[in-house]
């Protein structure tokens, strides 16, 4: 960490903003890698390591087994082949999984107006992908996790600033409960993690995403996975249960419903862009309702009719055939 980054921290324990001290054990050219943060109002002592501020007092029990999860999804990474040179390379790896996270950062770096020297949070950033890209850029990166092992966790800093010749900085803390200063950031991002709160935890974190962004700011949420109607997707999360990640899964609305009483604006871009595309008409059915009707119920013909109404392929898209992510565009007005 760098000293600067003291003045937008705060206490975890009695919530003072800016009363944290410094004392340096050991420092490179970079940053401080290692030392102590004290509270000046509540005497709260924390040490830190490798670089990262480590916040996360007494977490709750599901936090400890998710991070230990993620060390163990490390380890399964290790042995099937990924190295520095591969963490280095992300998104841009062609698997599904980091072909949607390289479309969601493409898209987020066209429609939100970035600028260099902004202050941006990246939430749950895991192996700093995104922290990584966003430093790129010329923001200024805090990292928030909960864990800090070097491929699923905020030890992966490090990797990206050798590689990249970057820095940012990187706070061990829960996203319900950051530890950081109200109206503190420009921008936060969240990339398919606010699915590991559950209902209360989820309303809570967007509370408290609203504090710390500054009048103005914005909120970024992409690839959520969601819940549907006609695709509940009550096993979700079973195929990585034996990394105990707290997974969750909503309905749009939900996501929807949240954010806005977290007292944010809010768009739904990718929404938008897919209820406004082209469709073929080739295979609407003919105007007898019988037909019709067959076709909706039987048939491939049943998406055509539906998706030629605008509303009518909003619910083609998030009630039957199920299968998008969320992508929400918010701002914290003022």
């Amino acid at each position: 960490m760098r000293e600067s980054f003291l003045e937008i921290l705060r206490c975890p324990s009695c919530l003072s903003e800016r009363s944290l001290r410094l004392e340096v054990v050991e420092e490179d050219e970079r940053e401080v890698r290692e030392g102590t943060l004290r509270c000046a109002t509540c005497a709260l002592e924390r040490p830190f390591r490798g670089g990262i501020v480590d916040l996360l007092t007494d977490p709750p029990a599901f936090v400890e087994r998710e991070a230990d999860g993620l060390a163990r999804f490390a380890d399964v990474m290790r042995a099937d082949g990924w190295d520095a040179e591969r963490i280095l390379a992300l998104p841009d790896v062609d698997l599904g999984y980091w072909n949607a996270q390289a479309a969601a950062m493409q898209r987020m770096l066209a429609d939100v107006p970035l600028e260099p020297g902004q202050r941006i949070l990246d939430v749950g950033s895991n192996t700093c992908w995104a922290s990584s890209r966003f430093a790129r850029e010329g923001l200024e990166v805090v990292a928030l996790d909960i864990a800090d092992n070097d491929l699923q966790g905020l030890g992966a800093g490090d990797i990206h600033f050798e590689g990249h010749g970057i820095h940012f900085e990187r706070l061990l803390s829960p996203m319900y409960a950051p530890a950081l200063a109200d109206a503190s950031f420009d921008h936060v991002f969240c990339c398919e993690v606010l699915h590991h709160n559950d209902r209360e935890n989820l309303d809570r974190t967007l509370r408290e995403l609203f504090r710390i962004l500054r009048p103005g700011g914005r909120l970024t949420i992409v690839n959520e996975p969601l819940r549907f109607p006609l695709r509940p997707k009550l096993d979700h999360g079973e195929e990585v249960a034996e990394f105990e990640g707290n997974e969750h899964v909503y309905l749009m609305h939900q996501y929807v419903r949240a954010t806005r009483s977290a007292g944010f604006a809010v768009e739904v871009p990718k929404l938008r862009a897919m209820l406004d595309e082209p469709f073929d008409r080739t295979f609407v059915p003919t105007t007898r309702f019988g037909k019709a009707k067959r076709a909706l119920r039987d048939g491939p013909g049943g998406a055509h009719l539906l998706r030629a109404r605008r509303a009518a392929r909003f619910w083609w898209l998030h009630a039957i055939r199920g299968d998008a992510n969320l992508t929400l565009y918010c701002v914290k007005p003022g």
